[in-house]
């Protein structure tokens, strides 16, 4: 009886362990404030060597044209090279795009070879400015207004601690380009066990008279040796 009890306890241990992601911290945000998580979480993103970015969403304007997203692996370089999907034209289109040093180079469709672009006639951000300190993806961090943690959640095998504030429009147009400013952004940032930044969510009105879009933003594969080079 003694041994089915412990074996019973060490089950719901385990259970507990998977499943309650309440409201506690890791290691990386216990004992830290919003602030100094954010800070350091932006501090990681901007020393690393690289990281792997992919944006989404599942919604599509109705019409216009937009960025849909982005698939690549991002340096300080600055530099990206990946997959960026818009619609053009009320056709979704995978255009192969390599950013750096200033020029964005895409393989548009039908045509065999990269081509020097300018990404806003897409309605695309130029993906390398992500990694810009001050207007990329980490200078959100730290003008996140309101912000608060929020909880936890898992995803896969990490538990990430979930902050949520607002962006204004003109913070968000950098990398979606179809944000107003005129409008807040509600926005959900999860922080790893490591201090880094995992997950962003982005939620407001992207697509003129669409209501609410949602952006989500991973990030992955942190730090690798990666080389970009213009084709």
């Amino acid at each position: 009886m003694i041994r089915r009890t412990a074996a019973l306890s060490v089950v719901l241990t385990v259970l507990l362990a998977l499943t309650g992601c309440g409201g506690g911290s890791t290691a990386a945000t216990k004992g830290k404030s919003t602030h100094q998580v954010l800070a350091l979480a932006k501090q990681k993103f901007d020393k690393a060597k690289s990281v792997h970015l992919q944006l989404a969403t599942q919604d599509k304007p109705t019409k216009g044209d937009a960025v849909l997203g982005a698939d690549g692996t991002l340096t300080h370089q600055p530099a990206f090279e990946g997959k960026v999907t818009v619609v053009l034209g009320g056709f979704n289109a995978e255009v192969p795009v390599v950013s750096i040093g200033g020029k964005v180079f895409a393989k548009l469709p039908l045509t065999p070879k990269y081509v020097a672009i300018d990404p806003s006639e897409y309605g695309s951000p130029d993906p390398a400015d992500f990694a810009d300190p001050s207007k990329g993806i980490s200078g959100l961090l730290l003008r996140l207004q309101g912000a608060k943690k929020s909880g936890q959640k898992r995803d896969g095998d990490q538990v990430l601690t979930t902050y949520t504030g607002t962006l204004t429009g003109d913070l968000v147009q950098p990398i979606i380009p179809s944000a107003d400013k005129a409008r807040s952004y509600a926005t959900t940032v999860g922080i790893d066990q490591d201090g880094r930044i995992s997950t962003l969510r982005i939620v407001g009105g992207f697509f003129a008279h669409d209501g609410d879009v949602t952006y989500d933003v991973t990030f992955t594969d942190y730090d690798k040796n990666v080389k970009i080079s213009a084709p």
